[in-house]
């Protein structure tokens, strides 16, 4: 059985948009032989029961998540699908320390430059994303995953990148300053001047954010060929997951591809090595999608397989999906939260996490159901009853009861 790898689709000539899928194509390229997975880009988590990506999916089993993958690997190989087998103890806490570094710092600072800043991700990320993603998901997943790219770099403090946000600010300058007399107001500011003072503000802060992510990979990697050790593990892979997705897109707002190109020089160059022998050429999003015709490029050394199409049913899935998610109350409650990581043990755990998530995706899919089925006849009854076709049963009327006379009152007239 030939296993695949899910992923979101390819941007920037990279394989995915995604950090950790980068990642996770990065491992299996590493340690698995090129005819023994196929890298897909679903780019919808509802392709595995888990409901994340990146996803690996053995036979009946899935599992998501970098993390989650590497550890999937070691296990059902015995130990031979495992990059860091070589490691000893310290190196192995080193191993742990990077990652959570990694993805703790990495992370909120791809936000910023792909998704909170307002000209990168108008400019290029929105178009990337269109371009991968099927109807209808392409309406509303760039909004979902901006508003959660949004909510995980907040605590940087950085929201001015942002031009709604700059328009709320200004909005909440104009209203405290409607009662200074006009005289003594100042030139009212267009929203790419008050852009252009915040980020002049903010830049003293997003230089020391961008250093306290890349000095302390350079001083880990030194002159070194791999971060930990003479071999490489799973870390620098993770590492060329985010480092690639700094270095490579070409953005309106280049800052952090910048800082990177000028300050760091020796980790860019580590990157860009990486790059080219990992993920070989540039990715052409339109013949990995097979959108056109021909075939894919000698050089291209990634397993792509193409992602299959989906049928009316998982449309109609989707369009439902996307219009309860916005909901605030059915909303949090019909979508389908993580159940926690996997407790250390045997494979068993991975298959009781998929089941558990299986049975609760099964559930909301009964509940979709039901509601597009009553909102379908109550759709049709309405219609029916607006053209006329349907009448509702009307009480016939009832003679009104008055006083009885008998005989007497039928010969009179009174009956």
């Amino acid at each position: 059985m030939v296993l695949e790898l899910h992923i979101w689709g390819p941007a920037f000539d990279l394989p995915s948009i995604d950090a950790q899928c980068l990642a996770a194509v990065c491992y299996l390229r590493k340690c698995l032989p090129v005819d023994a997975w196929a890298l897909i880009p679903s780019s919808d988590p509802a392709v595995s029961p888990l409901g994340e990506l990146p996803a690996l999916r053995d036979g009946d089993s899935w599992v998501a998540g970098f993390d989650n993958i590497v550890r999937y690997l070691r296990d059902v190989s015995d130990g031979e699908w495992n990059l860091d087998r070589h490691l000893d103890e310290s190196q192995r806490a080193d191993c742990t320390a990077l990652t959570s570094f990694l993805e703790s710092r990495g992370q909120p600072l791809l936000d910023l430059c792909l998704y909170v800043s307002s000209d990168n991700y108008l400019g290029s990320t929105r178009q990337a994303l269109g371009e991968i993603l099927a109807w209808p998901n392409s309406w509303t997943v760039p909004h979902h995953l901006r508003a959660k790219a949004k909510k995980r770099s907040e605590h940087l403090g950085l929201s001015s990148l942002d031009v709604d946000a700059a328009q709320e600010d200004k909005s909440e300058d104009a209203r405290l300053t409607a009662h200074i007399p006009k005289s003594l107001r100042k030139p009212r500011q267009t929203v790419s001047g008050l852009l252009g003072r915040n980020m002049q503000k903010n830049r003293f802060r997003l230089d020391a954010i961008i250093s306290d992510f890349f000095e302390p990979l350079v001083e880990m990697l030194g002159d070194k060929e791999f971060f930990l050790g003479d071999k490489e593990s799973s870390v620098d892979c993770l590492a060329t997951g985010y480092l690639a997705l700094m270095q490579c897109p070409e953005l309106p707002q280049g800052w952090l591809k910048e800082a990177l190109r000028n300050k760091y020089p020796n980790l860019d160059h580590w990157i860009r090595t990486r790059v080219v022998e990992v993920y070989g050429a540039p990715v052409d999003v339109a013949m990995v999608l097979h959108q056109k015709e021909g075939s894919a490029s000698a050089e291209m050394v990634l397993p792509w397989r193409s992602p299959g199409k989906r049928s009316l049913p998982q449309v109609m899935q989707a369009v439902l999906e996307s219009c309860i998610s916005p909901i605030p109350v059915l909303g949090s409650w019909f979508s389908i939260s993580d159940i926690g990581r996997p407790r250390p043990g045997n494979l068993d755990r991975h298959q009781a996490r998929q089941a558990t998530l299986a049975q609760l995706r099964r559930r909301r899919e009964v509940y979709v159901q039901v509601l597009a089925s009553t909102c379908a006849v109550t759709g049709l009854v309405g219609w029916l009853l607006y053209k006329g076709m349907l009448q509702l049963p009307r009480r016939a009327p009832t003679p009104p009861r008055g006083r009885s006379f008998g005989e007497a009152g039928a010969l009179f007239g009174l009956g």
